[in-house]
């Protein structure tokens, strides 16, 4: 009696088994692994390398190259080289006028130029070749300037202006990448009214 419940036990489990390894696959579960998968972590692990190729690359070229060298020069060697002297000439010292709120106003203008000390000779022939063109002009800039621009206490507005009006001029230009003028001055003060 042993015996038989042993041989039924054992091919019971047999069965079983047998049973499982022999079913066949459902339609519902895949048979093999996704491949998308596969393919993600194959780009993903070849981006990396690619992405620490390039680290590696520009690591060993700026370990090869080394730091860059910096020659630095102090403010009293540019100042006291001959060509990099700024000198400041006077362009216009004048009384010009404004009427555009009605009432006439006064203003003392004076006006200097800073040019390369090295340009100061091709200024100096420029303002006495063109000097009643430039005062001219500079005369109906100020004309037709508003009343709060020459109420500005540094006149930055007219100081650009005047300094983009003889850059055009006389380089070409507005803003030139090396410009000639330096810096166009205005020396502030108050207009006065003269009649209404």
């Amino acid at each position: 009696m042993c015996r038989c419940a042993e041989s039924e036990s054992t091919s019971f489990g047999a069965q079983i088994m047998s049973s499982k390894h022999t079913s066949q696959p459902s339609d519902e579960t895949p048979a093999t692994p996704s491949s998308k998968g596969g393919r993600f972590k194959t780009l993903l692990l070849a981006a990396g390398l690619l992405v620490g190729e390039a680290v590696v690359l520009l690591g060993g070229y700026h370990y090869v190259a080394g730091p860059k060298t910096v020659s630095a020069e102090t403010d009293e060697q540019v100042l006291n080289a001959p060509e990099q002297r700024i000198t400041e000439l006077p362009l216009i010292n004048e009384r010009l006028t404004n009427n555009r709120m009605g009432a006439v106003y006064v203003y003392p203008v004076e006006i200097y130029v800073q040019v390369i000390e090295s340009d100061s000779a091709w200024w100096n022939e420029l303002t006495a070749q063109y000097q009643n063109e430039i005062r001219a002009e500079i005369s109906a800039l100020w004309r037709s300037a508003d009343q709060l621009v020459l109420d500005d206490p540094k006149l930055e507005v007219m100081t650009r202006r005047v300094q983009s009006l003889l850059r055009t001029r006389f380089e070409g230009e507005a803003n030139p990448e090396v410009p000639r003028i330096s810096k166009v001055v205005i020396v502030p003060s108050t207009g006065f009214r003269v009649r209404s």
